[in-house]
């Protein structure tokens, strides 16, 4: 069985966080790749289905715990977009963080040295929920 290390995480996020981190010490392990997997929206009369971003959606992202930056990886030209992660604290095996930027509010769970991922966006007027995974950058290499 895959040691917790090499564990895909689910991961979702069609806005980029990227924001300093207030609870969290730094590891030499806090940094991530994530892709999302699925994504719904849903507005204030519960009207769900598929997202209709107005931008193309992350197809991968970076998540620096250290720096508290996540930044966009693809897709090509939407690469290097950032966002500060503002709240960030470690519950039990999970990392929380959050932030804001134009108008609209972010949230990502997901457990320490990767696996399953969830963001959630708010816009006001409807909301964001996508899954994705995300795996440790060390485990990257074979």
């Amino acid at each position: 069985m895959l040691g917790r290390r090499t564990r895909l995480k689910k991961a979702a996020v069609l806005l980029t966080p990227l924001l300093m981190a207030a609870t969290l010490s730094p590891a030499d392990d806090d940094k991530y790749v994530c892709t999302p997997a699925k994504a719904i929206e849903c507005d204030a009369d519960l009207n769900c289905g598929p997202p209709a971003p107005q931008v193309a959606p992350p197809t991968f992202f970076h998540v620096d715990l250290d720096d508290g930056v996540i930044t966009l990886l693809g897709p090509a030209e939407r690469r290097g977009e950032t966002t500060q992660i503002r709240y960030m604290e470690r519950d039990g095996e999970r990392l929380i963080m959050g932030g804001a930027e134009a108008g609209r509010a972010w949230s990502l769970i997901m457990p320490e040295g990767g696996g399953s991922m969830t963001l959630t966006a708010n816009f006001g007027d409807a909301g964001w929920v996508i899954f994705g995974q995300c795996i440790a950058e060390d485990e990257l290499s074979p």
